[in-house]
């Protein structure tokens, strides 16, 4: 059957990357005869291209425009394509014009209908085109700390008392150890003179105010 329409481009569909985002080809139909003819798109990979529109019918001598967008995907240069597109049409006749198209389309004999077929061709930007863009500003490094961190902690670590502060600690504890002893041995010879009902409660003042005394200097040297 004789040629119904002029397919632009006529073998290939080019679709230039990067493809993060949807890339669209132009297919120009072009009816060349003087009667209406039906077309449709067909591909192989139908989840991977959207087609606007997939079908329609042209008027004698006019021209349609179709487009094919290739969704977003992770390019492999060393993936082979096998992607085809494949362009059908036919002629019109009388008695089908008020029909659906997928009426059309099945009360046509295949006898009747043209296909077109057209391999997809994936392309990315030259190299030189990519090299030409200026390059990213790097970050300023603080001289002060430009140590590289791993993973910050999500702990609040506390400062370590120096060795000299330990040290004074150690010879304040000794100091108090032995001023409880000394307080201990009078009190407990003030408490042989006193009351016993008094002994218990002059014990626990002396052992709060060491105690008090003890947690403030703890608390100064290693906090």
């Amino acid at each position: 059957m004789t040629t119904l329409l002029a397919i632009n481009p006529p073998t290939e569909l080019t679709f230039q990357g990067p493809f993060v985002e949807v890339v669209t080809s132009i297919l120009s139909l072009t009816n060349t005869t003087d009667k209406k003819v039906c077309f449709k798109v067909k591909t192989t990979a139908p989840r991977r291209y959207c087609v606007r529109p997939n079908s329609g019918v042209i008027d004698p001598k006019e021209t349609m425009e179709v487009q094919i967008m290739l969704q977003p995907f992770s390019y492999d240069p060393n993936e082979k394509n096998n992607h085809k597109f494949m362009v059908q049409s036919t002629v019109l006749a009388e008695e089908m014009a008020g029909l659906a198209a997928e009426e059309i389309w099945k009360t046509v004999s295949s006898a009747n209908i043209v296909d077109k077929k057209l391999r997809c061709v994936f392309t990315l930007p030259e190299a030189g085109a990519a090299a030409s863009a200026p390059p990213a500003a790097a970050d300023p490094v603080n001289p002060v700390n430009s140590t590289f961190v791993t993973k910050p902690d999500t702990g609040l670590a506390k400062p370590v008392a120096g060795s000299s502060d330990i040290q004074k600690l150690k010879e304040r504890v000794e100091d108090l150890t032995r001023e409880n002893t000394s307080l201990k041995n009078r009190v407990g010879a003030a408490a042989s003179r006193q009351a016993p009902a008094v002994e218990p409660a002059f014990h626990n003042a002396a052992y709060y105010i060491i105690f008090v005394i003890i947690g403030w200097l703890i608390a100064k040297f290693v906090i």
